[in-house]
């Protein structure tokens, strides 16, 4: 299967790779095909070969993911295993699915491999929470509030 690379394999050896190409599954979907619903169990990691799949949280959209290579439902891989998104294709999309048990299974033979794969995720992880919080601030105003070292904000208080 010919892609551009996923972040999430960056750097991972190519044997490994493969080994993980090897119990991918590639799949083509329609527009308006839903791949996965918030709330339900988390079976499947995907990585978008072409497309436009919407992540969104109830009836708000969160992320778009647009570009071959980007990886969708990783709640399957955190140890939680439900989906905290659900995922709609918006055009006609392939991806590749990866079956959470046979992934885990792989990543138990491999640790060294595994430790890159899983620092690869959380460096995705942190990317998507940047884009997903800078759209937000889009949307958000926040007002100068005192804060005293809690983290919880106290409001103003007029003195008379």
């Amino acid at each position: 299967m010919q892609f551009k690379q996923a972040e999430i394999l960056g750097g991972l050896d190519k044997n490994f790779i493969a080994r993980i190409m090897a119990i991918g599954v590639k799949s083509s979907h329609e527009a308006g095909e839903v791949l996965f619903k918030e709330g339900k169990p988390a079976q499947h990691f995907y990585i978008l070969i072409k497309g436009s799949v919407r992540l969104s949280v109830g009836d708000s959209s969160i992320y778009t993911a647009r570009h071959g290579g980007e990886a969708l439902g990783w709640s399957a891989l955190t140890g939680r295993y439900i989906y905290t998104a659900s995922a709609t294709c918006t055009e006609p999309s392939a991806l590749i699915a990866f079956d959470r048990d046979e992934l885990e299974t792989l990543m138990m033979e491999e640790p060294v491999s595994a430790a890159l794969f899983y620092k690869n995720l959380s460096l995705t992880l942190g990317n998507r929470l940047v884009s997903v919080v800078s759209h937000l601030s889009e949307y958000l105003s926040v007002e100068d509030n005192i804060s005293y070292g809690t983290g919880q904000v106290q409001e103003a208080t007029e003195v008379v």
